[in-house]
């Protein structure tokens, strides 16, 4: 004979059915402890490994701002450069003339003086 728990709704339960759906909670077997720490070091690992990663991207970051600051420097070098050839270029330009003797062309005789002979 099975003794029934009545609840506050007036329900009878029995026991057996409660713990059959509801089974007690006994000390976790040592096959779950030894899944429990196989989880906690998988995820030891993993972190180990996110952190590897983490420190990976920090170096390429600073590797490539260097890069990117030579990069900009040499760029506004040869800026610079090409804006000295253009300004020589100019001076160079303006030094250079005709440098031929220019022929001597007698002075034009006016109209009545080409009459008069």
């Amino acid at each position: 004979m099975s003794v029934h728990t009545k609840t506050q709704a007036g329900f009878q339960l029995d026991p057996a059915e409660v713990l059959r759906v509801f089974p007690k909670k006994t000390e976790t077997s040592s096959t779950e402890q030894s899944e429990t720490r196989g989880k906690y070091s998988e995820n030891r690992v993993l972190s180990g490994e996110v952190e590897a990663l983490r420190q990976q991207i920090a170096t390429a970051e600073i590797e490539r701002t260097r890069e990117r600051e030579q990069l900009t420097d040499r760029i506004e070098s040869l800026q610079q450069m090409l804006a000295d050839e253009k300004s020589e270029r100019r001076q160079l330009t303006a030094l250079l003339s005709d440098q031929r003797e220019a022929a001597v062309v007698p002075p034009r005789k006016g109209f009545w003086a080409r009459l008069r002979g």
